[in-house]
């Protein structure tokens, strides 16, 4: 039986009724709040696993949730799953780039988001490898889901390092943009491929002066390959 505490934050009583015990039910332990202060309050005080977010909220929207989710170091690592009816592409695209890991639209299925929510605390807990990769001054510890560059951790979200993982995996084979998409957001994630190019950019940002290791390979995808950058003129 799952044990996961999960936030849930949404502020139409009835889907939250209706979520909560879906929830409850598979085994989760459940904070269900409507106010997004509130919810800021209970994450300030307790320890979460996942957090479901409306993205219209009366007071403070899902996406600045996340963006100070993300903001946190006691809280970065988290996984956020996006509740919402905006079905635009670029509503989208901007919550993934504010850190969101996964996106349902409304009306949903409880047991989707069940099954969605699951899928997300499987991943988030398991483990491809238990070796930690080495690039210079670079390491990547598969099991303890850590980044760091010298002495200093290099904080991801959940969905940058199930990428960054998915590569280095694969051991210099190219992963095609499909192929990530299904393999990191899911088979019936909404999330279209830009959302992968939103995150490569995202992981390569933060990797730095590393960031030469994560190619692209026009129309096809992308790859991990440590070897250096050519300079020009040679």
């Amino acid at each position: 039986m799952a044990s996961e505490r999960i936030l849930l934050v949404e502020d139409d009583p009835d889907i939250r009724d209706l979520v909560s015990h879906a929830l409850r039910k598979a085994g989760f332990r459940i904070s269900a709040t409507g106010s997004g202060a509130e919810a800021l309050g209970i994450l300030s005080d307790d320890r979460h696993d996942l957090a479901v977010l409306d993205v219209m909220l009366p007071d403070i929207p899902g996406t600045e949730i996340c963006r100070r989710i993300r903001e946190s170091e006691r809280l970065r690592a988290m996984p956020v799953i996006f509740l919402t009816a905006r079905v635009e592409e670029h509503d989208r695209i901007y919550g993934f780039s504010v850190g969101a890991d996964d996106y349902i639209l409304k009306p949903f299925s409880p047991r989707e988001l069940v099954a969605r929510v699951q899928a997300i605390l499987r991943r988030t807990t398991g483990s491809i490898s238990g070796d930690a990769v080495a690039v210079g001054e670079l390491s990547i510890d598969m099991d303890r889901r850590q980044v760091k560059l010298r002495e200093d951790v290099i904080h991801l979200t959940f969905k940058e390092f199930e990428v960054l993982r998915t590569l280095v995996v694969a051991k210099g084979r190219v992963v095609e943009r499909m192929q990530l998409l299904e393999d990191v957001w899911g088979m019936d994630s909404t999330s279209g491929p830009r959302s992968v190019d939103v995150t490569i950019t995202r992981l390569r940002d933060k990797l730095g002066e590393f960031s030469h290791c994560v190619r692209t390979v026009t129309g096809v995808g992308y790859q991990w390959n440590p070897e250096e950058p050519a300079k020009e003129g040679i």
